[in-house]
């Protein structure tokens, strides 16, 4: 997804994030959910001379999620992604993504995702307005937020949420417009990962 010059993380994230609690059908289901931060992946796909494609991830990510199933529309995010921890598949690959023209991450080591408005679709999804930073610009970004239904994981027995969020940014809106004939401007953006109980 090669962050283009705008650490375009959004979240394809249609961002940062998740929003969207799926029905719980059991009253002994966790109130409060938080972020598993180990098992956050940011992931994305960018345009790639023209019929190609490139893909990639982040792999350095931090933040918060804090979720109330009996008050969705009060869930807050806050999502940082390291920009200079992209891994589009080789050395050369990434040294081009992190250049001054692109993400410029030594200047820029990270962009971030801070909700603002939740917007529930149904009790499954829901909009997440907010403000996306990348670049030292900020601009309100908007992402599609999906919960699955609780689980229990295998490994620690305990009530998690699986979560996805993605998001479209275009790189232009940033000013990151080199290599446009190289590079899309359109950049998907697809975070998934679990919520546990915080409560």
């Amino acid at each position: 997804m090669m962050l283009l010059a705008r650490p375009l993380f959004a979240i394809t994230l249609s961002s940062c994030l998740l929003l969207t609690l799926p029905v719980i059908s059991s009253a002994a289901a966790p109130q409060k959910w938080k972020l598993d931060v180990p098992k956050t992946n940011v992931d994305f796909k960018v345009a790639y001379l023209g019929s190609g494609t490139v893909e990639g991830q982040f792999n350095k990510v931090n933040g918060t999620i804090n979720y109330d199933i009996k008050d969705p529309t009060s869930t807050t995010i806050n999502f940082v992604v390291s920009t200079n921890s992209i891994d589009a598949g080789g050395k050369l690959r990434n040294s081009f993504l992190r250049r001054k023209e692109l993400l410029n991450t030594a200047q820029y080591p990270t962009m971030t995702f801070v909700s603002k408005k939740v917007s529930m679709i149904n009790d499954k999804e829901a909009n997440v307005t907010g403000n996306f930073t990348v670049l030292g610009k900020t601009k309100p970004l908007t992402v599609r937020v999906t919960l699955a239904n609780v689980e229990t994981d295998p490994v620690t027995k305990k009530p998690t949420l699986k979560f996805r969020a993605t998001g479209i940014i275009d790189r232009y809106t940033y000013g990151v417009t080199a290599f446009p004939k190289v590079v899309g401007n359109m950049i998907p953006l697809d975070i998934t990962g679990n919520l546990i109980a915080s409560n």
